[in-house]
């Protein structure tokens, strides 16, 4: 069906759950209801009321984070046992391709028999969007939250979604198929290229907490104000747990800075270790507003910290953990804007002096801003909107 851009267009964007999946998709999302076009979020129910105080109609499709992660646990002692490095294929694949698009895919046919899209926006986790649009003839856009995915990865998630690829009518899905009429890739060419992949365009990444109305509080306006602040996090995910905490509060008390940490709402601060005097541990804090004071921020390498902390033109100190950080900290590492920390030097000594080098190394600074300065110059979401108009004109 063709459908002329001169009326609005009916928009379906589709995401899992979790603050690091919905935020990348908001700015293009508001982009194209900004524009007049209608925009309909099909999300787990766990995410719904995120979407809808974001200014977005939500209708509930996929599965939440504790059932995928309850779904693959099986898995996970074979998945753990393998280099840090090679566990994205296998979580990936299987977290997205073979536990959640199944899900996805059954609940979402009747929001595209009902809501009939004329385009589909989609993260790049969310695989059920990819099959469905391509075999209704609908285009499909996927936006990405990191770096380019490599081959083998992409090739585990094939072979986990081939069922759903041929009940959608389509036989042999390569990267033109999964990818879609428009891949929009977040990271500045220092971090890295965007994939093998004719459309793919570089848009310039925004977080969910960027437009969050929260006063400062009172507590934070005297931090990084006479001495430097270190921003501490792990994400909001379980996996916090396994973050170096304890060595890092110890690194931390031997500087002379002032620290935040931002720990989720699972961690038990019992297990923590003992918290410097210089150290307010609080369980969230938006992102914005420790980064318009810190010097250095330290964490998880997800995506939406890394990028965060890029966009500030900041040193980062990167303790990956889990699936695609490895790949951002490697990336963060490579433009000179931080040190990405192995597993055997996260002790409290090694924390340290990579602080102390982030502090004061001006060439780490200089990456830093450069790199900040290279995402200002990408292209906004709101860019890209005449190019989806035209894809159904």
């Amino acid at each position: 069906m063709v459908v002329s851009a001169d009326r609005p267009l009916r928009v379906l964007v589709t995401s899992t759950p979790g603050a690091g999946h919905i935020g990348p998709l908001v700015p293009l999302a508001a982009a194209l209801q900004a524009a007049g076009h209608q925009v309909l979020w099909a999300t787990a129910t766990e995410s719904c009321a995120r979407v809808r105080a974001l200014g977005f109609e939500a209708v509930a499709a996929g599965m939440g984070v504790g059932e995928r992660t309850a779904a693959l646990a099986p898995q996970m002692p074979e998945i753990m046992a393998l280099d840090p490095r090679d566990r994205r294929s296998r979580l990936f694949a299987g977290f997205f391709g073979e536990i959640a698009a199944p899900r996805m895919h059954r609940e979402l046919g009747p929001v595209f028999d009902s809501f009939r899209p004329d385009v589909v926006i989609h993260e790049m986790s969310e695989l059920a969007a990819a099959p469905m649009a391509t075999g209704r003839g609908v285009p499909h856009v996927t936006v990405a939250f990191s770096g380019a995915i490599g081959d083998a990865v992409w090739a585990a998630a094939q072979r986990s979604m081939h069922a759903i690829w041929l009940a959608e009518g389509v036989g042999n899905a390569g990267m033109p198929e999964l990818l879609g009429a428009l891949y929009l890739h977040p990271f500045p060419a220092s971090f890295g290229p965007p994939p093998h992949h004719p459309n793919a365009r570089l848009v310039r990444p925004g977080w969910v907490d960027a437009a969050d109305t929260t006063i400062e509080p009172d507590w934070l306006r005297s931090l990084g104000v006479a001495r430097p602040l270190v921003y501490l996090t792990a994400g909001t995910e379980v996996a916090a747990q396994a973050a170096p905490w304890a060595a890092a509060f110890e690194a931390l008390a031997g500087l002379e800075v002032d620290a935040v940490a931002t720990i989720g709402p699972t961690l038990d601060p019992v297990t923590m270790g003992a918290v410097p005097p210089n150290v307010r541990v609080e369980r969230f804090v938006p992102q914005h507003l420790l980064l318009a004071r810190a010097s250095v921020v330290a964490s998880h390498g997800g995506a939406g910290t890394v990028l965060g902390a890029a966009l500030q033109g900041l040193p980062q100190l990167l303790f990956p953990i889990i699936a695609d950080q490895w790949d951002n900290a490697d990336a963060v590492s490579r433009a000179g804007a931080g040190v990405a920390c192995e597993l055997a030097c996260r002790d409290a000594a090694s924390l340290a002096t990579a602080l102390q080098r982030l502090l004061h190394d001006a060439v780490v600074h200089d990456a830093a801003r450069a790199v900040a300065t290279e995402i200002a110059a990408m292209p906004s979401a709101a860019d890209h909107v005449q190019a989806i108009e035209a894809l159904v004109g």
